[in-house]
C-alpha cells in the first residue's frame, strides 16, 4: 500500500517504508500528492498545467517525464503507470485527507479531528502559484471542515461538564488558527468556567497582543466584556497550578493563510520529536557531519555583543545563498528556508517570522539574488521584518554531497549569535535539516535563556 500523508507533515511511504531521495523532493511530493487527490487517471497536460504552467508543452512534458522516470528508477515500488495520455498508481493508496473526510461523513468527528495534525502541506514548497492555489484551496476547506468539526466537540464537551475536553479542543482550534475569535473566545471562556482565571486572562493579553501586532485592531466586542467580567470577579484564594500547555507561547501567525504549528507526523508533540531526534542522534551523526557554534555572551559593552531585550525572540529565516548547483536548484532557497521555519518553530519556543512575510518583504525589498549584506542593511531588514534576529544561510553543492552553513545573527548590529554546519548527501537533506534546525533551537534558548537571566 501507498500511504500518503499531507495534515501536518508531508510524507509518502510504500509498505511502510518513505521515500528517500529524488523521490521525496519537493517536486516529487506535490506530483504523487495531486495524483492522489484528484480522483482517477490524471490526465498529463492537466499535471502540466499545475506543476509546469510557465514551460512550453514540449519542454513541460519532457520535465513530467523526466520526472515519472526518476520516480520509477529510484522506487519502482511505486507502480506508476501509463494509461494513453494518463498517469495513474497500480495500486493501493492510502490518503489521510480522505481519511479524515470519511470519518466526518461516518459521523466520527473526534476521529476526524485526532487526525487532523496540521494544515494540508503546510511544509511543501513548490513555488509554482498554480499548484500553490490549487493546494490552497484543498487548505482552506480542510481547514474549514476541521473547525467545524472541533468546535461541535468542544461545545458537546461544554455541555456534558468535561472542561477538560473543552479546553483541549478549543486549544487545538486556536493552534490552527490564531486569530480565530470565536475559538479564542471559547477557549478564554472554557479556562475561566474551569477555574482557571489567571490562565484565562493571560490567554486573552496574548490574543490581544497578537491582533494589534498582525491586524492591527481589538479583541471583538463580546470578548472584550467576556473579560472585563471576569476582571470583575473576586479572585479566589487559590488558583489551579499553572500547567505547560498554558505557559507555551502562541505559535507564529500566517496571516494569509492562517496556519498554525505543524505537528510531526507520527503524533507525537515537539518534545518528543525532539526527544526523539536527541536519542538517535548517532544514527544521524553516522550520515551527517554536524558542526554548530554556540553563542557566547561577551558581557554588557563587550567586543560584539548583542543588546536583546527580555522580549520574545522573533526570528526571521532568509532564503539561503546556492552555490555549486547546475540548474537543478528550483525552488531550493526559498523551499530551505520554509522547512527550516517550519523545523525551528517545532523545536524551539521563540516566534518565527510566517515564510510568506519573509519573501514578501524579501522581494519587495530588492533582495533576491543578493550574496553578502551589510550590517546596515541587515537592521533595515530585520526592522521591517519586525525580527530580532535573522537566519543567514549558504547550500553548497559538490557531486551528490551538499554541505549547509547557517548563522543566527543580531537584527541590530549584525553580530553572529550562533550558527550550524552540516553535511551529508544530497537525498538526506531532510534529516540535514532536522539537525540544522535542533543545533540553531538549542541555541536559540541558550540565547534566551541569557537574556532572560540578565
Amino acid at each position: 500500500m501507498i500511504e500518503i500523508r499531507t495534515l501536518g507533515r508531508t510524507s509518502v511511504a510504500v509498505d511502510g517504508e518513505p521515500l528517500s531521495g529524488e523521490a521525496a523532493w519537493p517536486k516529487s511530493l506535490a506530483l504523487l500528492v495531486y495524483m492522489a487527490r484528484e480522483p482517477g487517471p490524471d490526465r498529463r497536460d492537466e499535471i502540466l498545467g499545475v506543476l509546469w504552467p510557465d514551460r512550453d508543452e514540449k519542454r513541460a512534458r519532457r520535465a513530467l517525464n523526466q520526472l515519472l522516470y526518476t520516480l520509477r528508477k529510484t522506487s519502482p515500488q511505486l507502480t506508476l503507470e501509463s494509461v494513453e495520455d494518463a498517469v495513474d498508481f497500480g495500486r493501493e493508496v492510502w490518503l489521510d485527507v480522505e481519511e479524515f473526510e470519511r470519518r466526518l461523513e461516518a459521523d466520527d468527528p473526534e476521529g476526524a479531528v485526532a487526525l487532523y495534525e496540521g494544515p494540508f502541506l503546510a511544509d511543501l514548497a513548490v513555488n509554482e502559484p498554480d499548484f500553490d492555489h490549487w493546494a490552497d484551496r484543498q487548505r482552506a476547506d480542510l481547514q474549514r471542515k476541521f473547525r467545524k468539526a472541533a468546535l461541535e466537540l468542544a461545545g458537546q464537551a461544554r455541555e456534558a461538564g468535561d472542561l477538560d475536553g473543552a479546553v483541549t479542543h478549543c486549544r487545538r482550534l486556536v493552534d490552527s488558527d490564531t486569530l480565530d475569535d470565536e475559538a479564542q473566545h471559547l477557549l478564554i471562556e472554557s479556562l475561566y468556567l474551569r477555574g482557571d482565571r489567571v490562565a484565562a486572562l493571560r490567554q486573552y493579553d496574548v490574543y490581544r497582543d497578537l491582533l494589534a501586532r498582525e491586524l492591527e485592531v481589538e479583541p471583538l466586542e463580546h470578548t472584550r466584556q467576556l473579560v472585563e467580567r471576569i476582571r470583575s470577579e473576586p479572585q479566589g484564594p487559590e488558583e489551579p497550578a499553572e500547567d505547560e500547555d498554558e505557559r507555551r507561547p502562541p505559535p507564529a501567525v500566517d496571516t494569509e493563510r492562517a496556519v498554525g504549528a505543524r505537528p510531526p507526523t507520527s503524533g507525537r508533540g515537539p518534545l518528543d520529536r525532539r526527544s526523539w531526534l536527541v536519542a538517535g542522534a548517532a544514527a544521524v551523526v553516522a550520515v551527517l557531519a554536524v558542526v554548530f557554534w554556540p553563542w557566547r555572551a561577551d558581557g554588557p559593552g563587550g567586543a560584539g555583543d548583542e543588546v536583546v531585550t527580555a522580549e520574545a525572540m522573533r526570528v526571521a529565516v532568509l532564503p539561503f545563498a546556492l552555490h555549486g548547483f547546475a540548474g537543478d536548484d528550483e525552488g531550493l532557497s526559498a523551499g530551505v528556508a520554509q522547512l527550516l521555519a517550519l523545523n525551528l518553530e517545532e523545536f524551539g519556543s521563540q516566534e518565527i517570522v510566517p515564510h510568506h512575510t519573509v519573501l514578501e518583504i524579501w522581494e519587495r525589498d530588492g533582495y533576491v539574488g543578493t550574496l553578502t549584506f551589510s550590517a546596515e542593511s541587515l537592521g533595515v531588514l530585520a526592522g521591517h521584518m519586525r525580527a530580532t534576529s535573522l537566519v543567514l544561510g549558504d547550500i553548497h553543492a559538490s557531486g551528490d554531497e551538499l554541505r549547509i552553513v547557517a548563522e543566527l545573527v543580531g537584527g541590530r548590529t549584525g553580530a553572529v549569535l550562533a550558527g550550524a554546519d552540516v553535511r551529508g548527501p544530497r537525498d538526506s537533506l531532510f534529516d540535514m535539516l532536522d539537525a540544522l534546525a535542533l543545533s540553531l533551537a538549542e541555541n536559540l534558548q541558550t540565547v534566551d535563556d541569557t537574556v532572560q537571566a540578565r
